[in-house]
C-alpha cells in the first residue's frame, strides 16, 4: 500500500484539541502514522521512501465525516409502499450499492446503518470490507423488533406482515429474543427495535409504544450476551426513558423528554443521535413538493420539543451523535449529510467544534470503532478531509462538495472526479398511484377550480356575469 504525506494545512483532529496550523500527516499502510510540524515530516517521509505529497496548505485537515444513521436498503423513499412491498430483494441490494459511494462521495467515511430490509445492510457491509465495492465503513442492523403498534407496523392485522418490510412483528418476549439470537447469527452489528411510532403513522403517531421495562431489559440483555449492541427507534420521551434503563446502548430521536425522563439519561449517561435532518428537510423543503400537511406540522412540532429538551441534554453532557436518516425522501443519499452539523448548533446549542465531534468521533460510537476511526490521531485508519475552508468559522462548507478536495478512506484518495453513472428509476420502483392529488374533479372543484370546464358550465356562469 502506499505512503502519503499531507502538508501545510490547519489540522483538526476531533479530540477536542485547538487546531494545528502548518501540520502535516504521515499516512502508511492505510493508517496515521504520524502527525507533526510540516518540515520534521517531510524529512521523516523522505527517510521512508516513495510516497505521495498532497499540498494541504491554506485548507482544514480534519477526520471524515460519520454519519450515525444512514439505511442503505431503503433507496430514498417517498412512501411505506417503497419501503416495504416494492423492488425486489435482488435489485434493492445491487442499488444500496450504487447508492453507498454516493454516501462516500459525499466525506463519509463510515456510517451506522441502524435498520434495513432484508439482510441487505449486512451484505453491502461485506462486500465493502472484502474490496468487492467502494463505499463507506460500516456498522449494520437487520430488520427493526416491532410490535403492532409501533413504527415497524404500517400493515392492517388481516394481512399478513410482509417478508419484505423493514420490520419483523414480534409481539411476545419470546418471539423478540428469537429475533435477536436470529439477526446476530446472519451476521449483524446492531440490534434496532422499533420502540414507539411516526407521524405518518395515525395508530402509533406519538404513542407511548406497547414494549414493557422487562421486555426492553430481555432484549438488551440477550443482545449483549450475543456481543452485539442495540438502538431504538424512540421520539418520545417515556420510551426513551425505558430503553436507557434497560440497558440499550444509545437512542435514537428522544425528542419529547420531561425533566423526569431526562434524568433517567443522565443518570444512565445513554447517547443520543437526535436525526433532525429528517425534520429539518422535510420542514424547509417537503412542502413545495407535495408532501401531507399533517405530517409537515407533526416534523414541526417534533423539531420544536426537540430543541428545547435535547439542548438541556446537551448542556447536562448528554453524547450527541450525528445522524441523518439518508435514504428517506427527505434526506437523500450523498447530499445532506454534512447539515446534521448544522442542526446541531441551530437547534441544541453546540458549538461548531462539539458538532465536529458529533460528526466524528461520538458518531464513531454508533459504528462500535471508535478506537480506530473518528479523529485524527497516530494509530488511527487514515479516513480523512482536506476542505476548501475553515469548518470552524463556517460549519457550512462542509456542505459544499466541491469544497472537500481530498476524501481518503483507509489512505487511499476517493475517485470524486469520474461521474457516477446517472440511473433511470423504474416506474415499479416508486407508489402506484393513478391519481396523485386526495381531491377529486367533482363538480365543485372543476366550477370553482378547473382551467378547463364543460361548455354547459361555462354557459352558466356567463348568464350569471351578466345578471
Amino acid at each position: 500500500m502506499s505512503s502519503t504525506l499531507i502538508t501545510g494545512g490547519t489540522i483538526i483532529d476531533c479530540t477536542g484539541a485547538k487546531p494545528k496550523k502548518n501540520t502535516a500527516i504521515f499516512i502508511e499502510n492505510g493508517r496515521i502514522a504520524k502527525i507533526g510540524a510540516s518540515d520534521a515530516l517531510k524529512a521523516h517521509a523522505l527517510k521512508r521512501g516513495t510516497h505521495k505529497t498532497i499540498d494541504a496548505a491554506g485548507m482544514t485537515v480534519m477526520p471524515g465525516l460519520i454519519d450515525a444513521h444512514c439505511h442503505v436498503s431503503y433507496g430514498d423513499i417517498g412512501s411505506v409502499e417503497e419501503l416495504d412491498l416494492y423492488t425486489g430483494v435482488e435489485f434493492r441490494a445491487i442499488r444500496a450499492a450504487y447508492n453507498v459511494k454516493k454516501v462516500l462521495r459525499a466525506g463519509v467515511t463510515a456510517m451506522c446503518d441502524p435498520g434495513s430490509t432484508w439482510n441487505i445492510s449486512v451484505a453491502v457491509r461485506d462486500a465493502i470490507n472484502c474490496g468487492m465495492i467502494e463505499g463507506p465503513r460500516m456498522a449494520s442492523a437487520g430488520r427493526y423488533i416491532t410490535t403492532f403498534n409501533a413504527i415497524g407496523s404500517f400493515w392492517p392485522t388481516w394481512m399478513e406482515h410482509p417478508r419484505s418490510s423493514f420490520a419483523v412483528l414480534c409481539n411476545t418476549r419470546d418471539e423478540m429474543i428469537t429475533e435477536v439470537r436470529r439477526e446476530v447469527k446472519e451476521g449483524v452489528d446492531i440490534v434496532k427495535v422499533a420502540g414507539d411510532g411516526d407521524a405518518v403513522q395515525s395508530h402509533a403517531r406519538e404513542s407511548e409504544g406497547s414494549l414493557s421495562l422487562d421486555d426492553l431489559r430481555a432484549i438488551a440483555e440477550t443482545t449483549h450476551r450475543l456481543g452485539r449492541r442495540c438502538t431504538i427507534h424512540a421520539r418520545t420521551g417515556v420510551v426513551a426513558a425505558a430503553a436507557a434503563e434497560a440497558g440499550f446502548d444509545w437512542l435514537i430521536h428522544a425528542s419529547y423528554l420531561n425533566d423526569a425522563q431526562l434524568a433517567t439519561i443522565l443518570r444512565t449517561k445513554t447517547p443520543i443521535n437526535p436525526t433532525l435532518s429528517l425534520l429539518a428537510n422535510a420542514v424547509d423543503w417537503a412542502p413545495e413538493l407535495g408532501a401531507p400537511t399533517g405530517m409537515i406540522d407533526a416534523y414541526k412540532r417534533e423539531l420544536e420539543a426537540a430543541g428545547k429538551c435535547l439542548s438541556k441534554a446537551h448542556k447536562e453532557g448528554i453524547m450527541m451523535m450525528a445522524g441523518t436518516d439518508s435514504g428517506q425522501g427527505a434526506v437523500p443519499y450523498g447530499e445532506w449529510h454534512a447539515r446534521e452539523l448544522e442542526h446541531l448548533m441551530n437547534y441544541l446549542g453546540l458549538s461548531a467544534m462539539e458538532a465536529l465531534k458529533a460528526g466524528t468521533i461520538n458518531a464513531a460510537f454508533a459504528t462500535g470503532m471508535q478506537d480506530e476511526i473518528g479523529t485524527l490521531t497516530e494509530g488511527k485508519f487514515a479516513d480523512l478531509l482536506v476542505v476548501d475552508g475553515d469548518p470552524l468559522a463556517d460549519i457550512q462548507v462542509l456542505q459544499a462538495k466541491a469544497r472537500l478536495k481530498v476524501i481518503m478512506k483507509g489512505g487511499e484518495v476517493v475517485d470524486t472526479k469520474t461521474p457516477l453513472p446517472e440511473r433511470t428509476v423504474y416506474a415499479w420502483e416508486k407508489p402506484m398511484l393513478y391519481w396523485n392529488d386526495p381531491r377529486l374533479p367533482g363538480q365543485d372543484y372543476v366550477r370553482e377550480h378547473a382551467a378547463k370546464k364543460p361548455a354547459w358550465m361555462k354557459k352558466k356562469e356567463t348568464r350569471r356575469a351578466a345578471e
